[in-house]
């Protein structure tokens, strides 16, 4: 029997890379996978929804979104999202035996390979103590919102400090420097590592573990919604999650360690993007 995967992604103004994914997961079935996707889309304006419409099928589903637009911050709509998506696949019966949660922006432009993606199986296959393997990124290991592991205390208020940190100009590039990179370069010396909790754009889950997380909670609107889901999951079965050192992605290059003047350079082109 082929190892069955759910992709389970959410989608917006992603016409760029969106056709990668599929693509992706063309190299996958090739390899021997079975594959099938829900993708959640919402309110996109460069054609998304229509490249999904469009290859939409037995293998691939369109799941409408828009309620995320009810949410009052970016993580309570990101929460409502990714639980629509779990709850369409629920809803839709799990007869995958992996869930894999990916994003489908320039993470999605240089995926594991399907050998990678099998050693991640084989791993979750042989070590009944862990739920899920997320996958690191070259050239660091980028998403520490999402990551809660040992020794990493602080990580519990980076939202917050981030949040804090932006209103002062000044120091903004400072914080990143000695709060953020070089904990993405520390994490990444440091793998392979089991943790409670960890995204990184990329991650491959038991079917069965998966489905029993939620990422709705009560500090959601404080918390990244991959946190809320792994720990919830973690409570319910006791198990953990390994961060792979052979998955890996590519880290998007608004967050990764660059010098001051690329650092303002690429949130002023960031922020100049969302009015074209």
């Amino acid at each position: 029997m082929p190892i069955s995967i759910l992709f389970l992604c959410l989608a917006r103004d992603c016409a760029d890379t969106i056709p990668r994914f599929f693509a992706y997961l063309d190299r996958l079935e090739s390899a021997g996978f079975r594959c099938a996707a829900i993708i959640g889309e919402n309110r996109s304006s460069d054609g998304t929804r229509t490249l999904i419409e469009e290859a939409a099928g037995p293998k691939i589903a369109l799941l409408d979104t828009t309620l995320m637009a009810s949410g009052k911050s970016r993580l309570v709509r990101m929460a409502m999202g990714r639980q629509a998506l779990l709850d369409a696949a629920e809803a839709r019966g799990i007869s995958e035996d992996f869930i894999c949660v990916v994003d489908l922006d320039n993470v999605i432009v240089n995926p594991p390979s399907p050998p990678a993606v099998r050693a991640a199986v084989e791993r979750l296959q042989a070590d009944a103590t862990i739920f899920a393997v997320g996958a690191t990124s070259f050239p660091v290991y980028y998403d520490l919102l999402s990551l809660r592991v040992e020794g990493y205390e602080f990580l519990s208020n980076l939202n917050k400090e981030i949040t804090d940190a932006k209103k002062r100009p000044c120091s903004y590039f400072r914080f990143h420097q000695e709060h953020i990179y070089d904990n993405q370069r520390l994490m990444t010396r440091d793998l392979p590592v089991l943790c409670a909790s960890s995204f990184n754009g990329f991650c491959l889950y038991n079917a069965s573990d998966y489905c029993l997380g939620s990422y709705r909670a009560d500090d959601e609107a404080d918390v990244c919604e991959h946190v809320s889901l792994n720990l919830s999951i973690g409570r319910v079965t006791g198990k953990k999650m390994q961060i792979s050192r052979d998955l890996v992605i590519q880290a998007p290059a608004d967050h990764i360690p660059v010098g001051f003047f690329r650092f303002w350079s690429n949130r002023i082109v960031k922020r100049l993007s969302r009015f074209r």
